[in-house]
């Protein structure tokens, strides 16, 4: 089972914000990542890069 990290980033700095991601959606200007128990996390931004070697995914915050 592959489950992802998710960071946001604003210039140089990251920050953790769910772990355990499971699923991804789009909701008007929202990411929508729910974890392995089902709960939602959403962050305005847009997909910067996506690692799947290394479970990763980092969003970039208006």
């Amino acid at each position: 089972m592959c489950l992802s990290t998710v960071y946001t980033l604003r210039g140089n700095d990251k920050q953790e914000i769910c772990k355990n991601v499971a699923a991804m959606k789009k909701e008007g200007d929202q990411l929508i990542f729910t974890d392995i128990l089902g709960v939602p996390t959403a962050v305005t931004g847009t997909i910067e890069k996506i690692d799947l070697m290394d479970n990763l995914i980092f969003v970039r915050q208006n």
